[in-house]
């Protein structure tokens, strides 16, 4: 921590401290002015303000989870305040019942809130807008200086269309051998003359290429 912020520090909890104190004297002589017990005078006090600066914590420690999770423990921390107020301001119009019955308010209060601290909860997260770009560009990044990355190779357009099958050249020289094949497969040819077309392109397939003869 910097000095300045440790010097900051210092100062807010020395206030903190002496309206503490001032107010601790004022809730003590409320809670005597209504015929409470002078031995168990010294809890009252902190009963009120103990419980507006614990709900002031619960609330901070469930800042993460949105304004549904910090209402509540918000909520009582003001109620608190309010009557600390009401009583260090003008204590001669706070009602007798209403002191004492301060501490009965406080037990329910305290056991629910610290339940609503316990709750399984999911962390709000900021939701990610994403700039969409307009006929078909990639999106904007956020990100002043995002990561380099290298263009991806692509084929070319007309790579399907230049691709062709390879070719199974058929001479005179070749003619035994698709007679022997296409008898081996099931074709009928004659000894000699010319082999039928579909023959030869059948042979051509099945050896993985297109029909070209010389």
């Amino acid at each position: 921590m910097h000095k300045t912020d440790k010097a900051a520090a210092s100062v807010v909890a020395g206030i903190a401290a002496g309206a503490f104190t001032l107010s601790y004297e004022a809730l003590r002589d409320v809670y005597l002015d209504s015929a409470g017990s002078h031995s168990l005078s010294p809890i009252y006090p902190l009963i009120v303000e103990g419980f507006v600066t614990v709900a002031v914590w619960v609330a901070y420690r469930l800042r993460d989870f949105g304004w549904r999770a910090t209402a509540y423990p918000w909520t009582l921390a003001a109620l608190f305040f309010a009557y600390s107020l009401w009583s260090n301001s003008l204590p001669e119009t706070v009602p007798g019942p209403v002191i004492r019955g301060v501490p009965s308010l406080a037990v329910p209060l305290a056991v629910h809130l610290f339940t609503h601290l316990l709750k399984k909860r999911e962390p709000v997260r900021a939701e990610l807008v994403e700039l969409v770009a307009e006929d078909g560009e990639e999106p904007m990044s956020d990100d002043p200086w995002p990561a380099w990355e290298p263009p991806a190779v692509q084929p070319p357009i007309f790579a399907a269309s230049i691709a062709k099958a390879p070719t199974v050249t058929m001479t005179t020289d070749s003619s035994s051998l698709v007679r022997s094949w296409a008898r081996q497969n099931g074709h009928t040819v004659k000894d000699t003359g010319r082999i039928p077309d579909a023959v030869l392109k059948a042979y051509a397939r099945a050896h993985g290429g297109e029909l070209v003869t010389q």
